[in-house]
């Protein structure tokens, strides 16, 4: 495991814990006074604002104006015109350590529960969205309500003190919510000196703590790196003086170039692999190049930029949906970095346009709808930009971790085994969509800390094979599995005018085989599994039952399978529930095949 992990990484995770646990990390991080004053001034109203945008970005206003804050997207509770910042209120309780430092705090303290709940008011979503009721209305109580609540917050959560501090990715969040409220607000280049003294808060917060960042391997280093390196530059053009500023600057954008070619594949693949991780690391990179451009740096070098293209089209090609979803595989944590926009949650087109927008200044989608964010960086100029097109092939493997079958109006996913990045139980988990309607799906994640999260994290939640009553792989920590799952096969793709097929298979570290066809024709996709075990099996297949009956899908399964009831996750701390297929191993085979068409081609 230490190998796969990493030398440095390991010794440095050793190192982190044994300095929080004696005390020397909290004497690395001082606590300071709040921050007073006016953070933002007035500005003047934007005239060319589209106004099919107003009414959703007034009503997402009129709610924060009223206390109404909305958690991860979905689920909004009236908390209070200044809302308590340490409350939980999917289970009515305050945090009760939030005088302590940082360093002295459980990131789950059962009493509480999920510290990203606590965490998520904290992320300053309310801020864009008051700012640009400000910018569109010009209404002076959006401003009030701004520096009234980041007074308070200011206030409530003094340097280093609290949970709000306790990670460098949530520091470096309200760093990218804060600039952009400046450039929305024509304060960019032109700061308040309460501003700058926050933001010089937050960027020394995480230059002394990104290794940690550094050792995950994840979307850490690439949110505290791009806030480290932005906002260091943007503290020194607007001339707040201090000796080391330059040199976090320098080192944050050489630890986000490095990071770039690390852990972002050759094809696009994020090292996560997760759809919604792979989102964060997108929405993070275009709001460091857009305000890269406005302070006016070296632009990357062309290996840098080839990566950037490779991991937006990654992304592009990942959005299966109708109205813009994709995939709900890998963990999923409720971020979302860019909210410029009204539109819902799980719409990855909006990230896509934008990115392409700061990359390549190009839309890739022609719907202006989906431009919002794209406007509010770039401005009315932006929604003329020309087109890029991005092919989208029949048949891909991308990175050896994702298959992608593709014919006419179906699409089949499905994440393949590898042993480069901490893994999921979900090898060989297949989805099915059907134009544009995620059929058989992922469950998702719910949460990381709750009754279900063990369940949502298990090889039942998805739609594979289940040997015995145990996982893929045995539980090491919250976030790590044991013997990891390698591939014994990964098959070539078969391409014919009729047929798209795959197969491959893996052992897991019982000892048990998993072999997985795949085939898929204009109206039909049949998937086989063979086993050889030692212990009883049974394969899962969750579905979206309603779009089932809508669309005219028959399933033929064996005449053993019990449906039972299962779990879905679409956001964070949401759940609803629907039918899942579960099929025992009679012998060493079991097959399913889904016909797809409309009714009357399935009657006849």
């Amino acid at each position: 495991m230490i190998p796969k992990l990493g030398y440095w990484n390991v010794f440095y995770l050793i190192w982190y814990r044994v300095s929080l646990k004696s005390g020397l990390r909290k004497n690395w991080f001082k606590i300071a006074p709040p921050v007073e004053g006016i953070f933002f001034r007035k500005a003047e109203s934007k005239t060319d604002y589209p106004g099919h945008w107003e009414k959703p970005l007034i009503d997402q206003a009129e709610k924060i104006m009223q206390g109404k804050h909305t958690w991860f997207s979905s689920s909004t509770f009236p908390v209070g015109i200044l809302p308590p910042w340490f409350y939980n209120p999917f289970t009515q309780t305050t945090f009760s350590d939030a005088t302590n430092h940082w360093t002295e705090l459980n990131d789950f303290d059962q009493e509480v529960g999920d510290i990203k709940i606590i965490w998520e008011i904290s992320r300053f979503d309310w801020l864009t969205v008051l700012a640009r009721a400000y910018k569109v209305t010009g209404e002076h109580r959006y401003l009030e309500q701004i520096n009234a609540l980041l007074n308070d917050w200011s206030k409530e959560n003094p340097l280093n003190r609290g949970p709000n501090w306790k990670c460098g990715q949530e520091a470096s969040i309200r760093i990218m919510k804060l600039l952009t409220t400046a450039f929305i607000l024509d304060q960019f280049l032109d700061a308040e000196s309460s501003l700058k003294k926050l933001i010089f808060q937050h960027v020394s917060r995480v230059v002394a703590n990104i290794n940690y960042a550094i050792a995950q391997d994840n979307n850490h280093g690439t949110s505290e790196a791009g806030a480290l390196y932005i906002g260091s530059r943007w503290l020194i053009k607007n001339g707040f003086v201090h000796n080391q500023l330059e040199k976090w600057s320098i080192k944050g954008r050489r630890i986000l170039e490095e990071r770039v070619l690390k852990i972002i594949q050759p094809d696009g693949s994020f090292s996560q692999r997760s759809m919604n991780y792979h989102r964060v690391a997108v929405d993070t990179l275009s709001w460091v190049l857009h305000l890269q451009g406005l302070l006016g740096e070296q632009p990357y070098n062309h290996k840098i930029t080839e990566r950037l293209q490779k991991l937006g089209e990654w992304q592009f090609k990942m959005t299966l949906g109708k109205n813009g979803e994709a995939p709900n595989f890998g963990n999923n944590d409720g971020s979302l970095y860019e909210n410029l926009h009204s539109q819902n949650y799980t719409d990855y087109r909006i990230s896509s346009q934008l990115f392409f927008g700061a990359l390549m200044q190009k839309r890739v989608y022609k719907d202006n709808q989906l431009s919002e964010s794209l406007f509010w960086r770039f401005g009315k100029e932006a929604l003329r930009w020309p087109l890029h097109t991005i092919p989208i092939p029949d048949v891909e493997l991308l990175d050896r971790q994702i298959l992608l079958l593709r014919k006419k109006e179906a699409t089949v996913f499905c994440k393949i085994p590898d042993d480069t990045f901490r893994p999921g139980n979900d090898a060989f988990h297949i989805d099915f969509w059907y134009k544009g309607i995620n059929v058989i799906r992922d469950n998702g994640t719910y949460s990381y800390s709750s009754n279900e999260t063990e369940w949502f994290k298990s090889v039942a939640a998805h739609n594979t094979v289940q040997f015995g009553n145990h996982d893929q792989m045995p539980t090491i920590s919250r976030f790590l599995l044991g013997d990891w799952i390698k591939p014994k096969q990964i098959g070539e793709i078969f391409q014919s005018d009729d047929e798209l097929s795959w197969q491959g298979s893996y052992l897991d570290y019982k000892g048990n085989e998993h072999q997985r066809k795949i085939s898929l024709t204009d109206s039909e996709l049949e998937i086989t599994d063979n086993i050889q075990a030692n212990e009883e099996a049974k394969v899962h297949y969750h579905l979206q039952q309603k779009n089932i009956e809508t669309l005219g899908i028959k399933i033929n399964y064996p005449d053993s399978t019990k449906i039972e009831q299962s779990m879905y996750a679409a956001f964070y701390m949401h759940k609803t529930t629907d039918d899942a297929l579960v099929i025992p191993f009679e012998n060493d085979q079991t097959k399913i095949t889904i016909r797809f068409g409309n009714i009357e081609e399935l009657v006849n």
